[in-house]
């Protein structure tokens, strides 16, 4: 039987060789200049050490389009999530503040909503298409829709990760031609992307629910998933199925399916107060849409904490 950390090393042989992206197609036009607006993000950091000795440090995070709308004509019709990492600014005295923020993992959880906002609106269309590869802003302690008022704690300039083929970007269509998913489905961003070479055995992920047919809801939350509780089902040679799946599921917008829970607002993945490892677990499944041999990767998963979430059509 193979090693877990034979098994990681496997992975990040995987995981290497499908790191790379191609040119991102879009299902609707996105002409230059267009869905020009005011553009906030939700700010999921990275696993990091704190800036606090060398505040220029980059914050590196992912980054959530806060937040989409279904209306066809508005500038926010897209789920968009992405990496970056956020540079400080210095204040007119010329001095540098670090951001605070809980960074994990020595902060374990988020605990609020902490989000980047540019003052002056920008057109989408140039940031789907790479045209825009980094914004000045305001970081906030909060947001419009949070049950407290958001406070300004930092000015940063965000410079979004090249290629931008590696992000999350879902056209929102209005139709009630789209038929809604049956059961919960989410996509995951790693908070530690380098999690397979550094062989953590319980990597934490942040999940953004898919939105597929209004009406739906924007949920991001915080989970656990121990490598260990992961099982190929169905696989005629595990020892090399694993870890290829395993590659797959650590990659920025994998996308998960919670078999046992219907996809509605009140059964969405919430964190419970057992303190058991196993009773507050969920069983999510890995959709590979390349998988034609009726293999599949299924995990447990422990929600920690939901971070972020509204009610669509619009969201607001």
């Amino acid at each position: 039987m193979m090693s877990m950390s034979a098994l990681l090393f496997c992975v990040f042989l995987v995981f290497a060789s499908l790191a790379h992206g191609a040119p991102p197609h879009y299902p609707v036009p996105i002409p230059p200049g267009g869905r020009l607006s005011v553009h906030g993000w939700l700010i999921l950091p990275w696993e990091q050490v704190a800036p606090i000795k060398n505040a220029s440090a980059p914050i590196h995070a992912w980054f959530v389009h806060h937040t989409p709308e279904f209306w066809p004509d508005s500038p926010h019709n897209f789920q968009i999530i992405l990496g970056g990492a956020m540079h400080v600014m210095s204040t007119h005295e010329n001095i540098t503040y670090p951001i605070d923020l809980p960074y994990p993992p020595s902060s374990p959880l988020l605990a609020n909503e902490y989000t980047f906002t540019p003052p002056d609106p920008f057109p989408l269309n140039d940031l789907l298409g790479g045209q825009i590869t980094s914004l000045v802003g305001v970081v906030y302690n909060g947001s419009f829709d949070t049950t407290y008022e958001r406070s300004a704690i930092a000015l940063a300039t965000l410079y979004l990760d090249q290629p931008l083929p590696y992000a999350t970007a879902t056209y929102l269509n209005m139709s009630t031609a789209i038929i809604p998913f049956k059961t919960q489905q989410y996509y995951s961003y790693p908070r530690n992307p380098f999690f397979l070479n550094q062989k953590d055995l319980s990597p934490h992920f942040y999940l953004s629910h898919a939105i597929h047919a209004a009406p739906d809801f924007d949920q991001v939350i915080h989970v656990e998933m121990p490598l260990s509780s992961c099982v190929c089902t169905n696989c005629h040679d595990a020892s090399h199925q694993l870890p290829s799946f395993l590659a797959l599921a650590s990659q920025p917008g994998a996308m998960w399916q919670f078999p046992d829970i219907p996809n509605t607002l009140e059964a969405r993945l919430m964190p419970t107060s057992s303190s058991s490892s196993l009773s507050s677990s969920v069983s999510a499944i890995l959709l590979d849409e390349n998988n034609n041999d009726g293999a599949y990767l299924e995990c447990q998963m422990k929600v920690l904490e939901e971070i972020h979430c509204v009610v669509g059509p619009a969201f607001a």
